[in-house]
């Protein structure tokens, strides 16, 4: 249940990251998911040593990293745009393979699915945003 209530406060931060275009709290909500799937898939695989969630725990460990919230300034050039775009889009791929994982397990509750989902389009918009210069690329 814990670990219910931090997910969904991720999620929350996240949320609010995007309609106040704070990139470092939307990081901070991905971070802070990431650090959680990370931590349940990487004890499911101490239990089982089922490779299949070690790889799960290394994917989200990915999230976490690339996630690290930080507050320095981007001065909007081509390389911090470039990076904001491979980041998002990451976190895109990460989030939409999960959507489909979550319908092929059984340990996997269903709304998690449904948070997957939103985690899988957030950083979407934040694609477009970026690209269409109608968020500035700065802290």
């Amino acid at each position: 249940m814990i670990m219910m209530i931090i997910v969904l406060l991720g999620v929350l931060v996240t949320l609010y990251g995007v309609f106040t275009k704070n990139r470092v709290l939307y990081n901070v909500g991905y971070f802070v998911f990431g650090i959680v799937v990370f931590w349940d898939q990487f004890g499911l695989f101490s239990e089982s040593n089922n490779a299949e969630n070690l790889a799960m725990a290394a994917l989200w460990l990915i999230q976490a990293i690339v996630t690290i919230p930080n507050k320095l300034n981007y001065d909007g050039s081509k390389l911090a745009k470039s990076a904001g775009v491979k980041i998002n889009a990451t976190l895109s791929v990460i989030n939409g393979f999960a959507v489909y994982y979550a319908t092929t397990v059984d340990y996997i509750p269903e709304f998690a699915m449904y948070i997957h989902g939103l985690l899988a389009v957030l950083p979407l918009i934040a694609i477009y945003l970026i690209l269409s210069d109608k968020i500035e690329v700065t802290a």
